[in-house]
């Protein structure tokens, strides 16, 4: 590669599809190298946003800015591709208990929940569904349509001469003067966005990653529906009787969550569905819950933008925004999200 680039982007999912929008916005000369792997995180992601998560239904970390960064983010991305992927959608969730609607009928009297908070269901909503207690209908909320924006961001930087598929490993990996570089590449800049493989990488291995698998499955039912459903799991109307379910949290490596999802569903929805695809992936999650954004401890040149768990929808816009401006204009980086909060503690181990 003779072009000198600004900088090379490692991995294509939410972080890396992420970070090189922001890269073309502001007019740097970059390239992404992805391995297309299969089964990656991002593939199987059902793309929601909500400020209000949680076994107890809280606000989200810094939920104002997150969604205020996101819906600008991703709408401007809509006009790039001329392809909609942003969905603005409420979400009904009906009551798994007499204690969860207690719980709620706190919230709806409290100022902090009072904007998220729409409407509440005093008895059954919807036929098909199991909510003879009723629920609340919370607000400020959708999804993104994760695989069209990943495939259509992709076409644009083919089109763009901005993409290679490439599989980097440890010996393509050339240090020189306390920086990084690849093997026939010239940059200034290298940010690594390879999700939980990052863990099989040595330059950022020190950190500690957890593992976080997830399924998801595309049903077909009759259920009529035009707000998402959470209770447990989450179910997002498609197009032609279509529906996007998940996810399953597990804490290991393997794909054992598929029999879990269906047996969530089953105490949710009353009526018949098929599956038509399932899917799966490994989160590339934290021990702290919050992503690794920054510079890597030695080598300058050296970037991170993974860790991004469950929330990579939410998050990527903003962590990318923040990691693009220390970059360029030398900000700090938000200190809970900054990966140097463990450089001191791990870089020597």
């Amino acid at each position: 590669m003779k072009e000198k680039l600004d900088y090379i982007i490692i991995g294509q999912g939410i972080a890396g599809t992420t970070i090189a929008w922001w890269l073309n916005f502001n007019k740097k000369q970059f390239y992404i190298l992805n391995d297309e792997k299969k089964n990656t995180s991002s593939a199987a992601a059902l793309g929601i946003y909500n400020p209000i998560t949680g076994r107890n239904s809280v606000k989200t970390w810094n939920s104002e800015i997150l969604l205020k960064e996101l819906e600008k983010f991703y709408s401007k991305v809509e006009k790039k591709i001329k392809k909609k992927i942003l969905y603005k959608k409420n979400i009904y969730r009906p009551y798994k208990n007499i204690k969860e609607a207690n719980l709620w009928n706190e919230k709806i009297s409290n100022s902090k929940y009072k904007n998220y908070i729409k409407s509440e269901v005093n008895n059954k909503k919807i036929n098909g569904l199991y909510d003879e207690l009723g629920g609340i209908i919370t607000s400020k909320s959708g999804y993104i349509d994760v695989n069209k924006y990943i495939l259509e961001s992709k076409k644009y930087f083919i089109s763009l001469g901005r993409y290679k598929k490439y599989k980097l490993n440890n010996k393509k990996i050339l240090i020189e003067n306390n920086k990084i570089k690849i093997k026939n590449w010239k940059t200034n800049n290298i940010i690594m966005c390879i999700g939980i493989d990052e863990t099989k990488n040595k330059l950022f291995s020190y950190l500690p990653f957890k593992h976080v698998t997830g399924n998801s499955m595309i049903i077909k039912t009759k259920l009529k529906i035009k707000n998402i459903i959470n209770k447990g799991i989450s179910i997002i109307p498609l197009k032609n009787d279509l529906k996007n379910v998940g996810s399953t949290y597990g804490n290991e490596k393997n794909n054992n969550g598929l029999q879990e999802l269906i047996d969530k569903l089953s105490k949710l929805l009353k009526i018949k569905y098929t599956i038509i695809k399932e899917k799966f992936g490994v989160r590339p999650a934290t021990i702290d819950r919050r992503p690794f954004v920054g510079q890597h401890p030695i080598f300058d040149n050296l970037y991170i933008l993974n860790g991004l768990g469950s929330k990579g929808i939410s998050l990527a816009p903003f962590c990318s925004k923040e990691l693009f401006n220390s970059i360029e204009q030398k900000n700090k980086i938000n200190f809970e999200i900054n990966v140097k909060r463990y450089n001191s503690k791990n870089i020597n181990k």
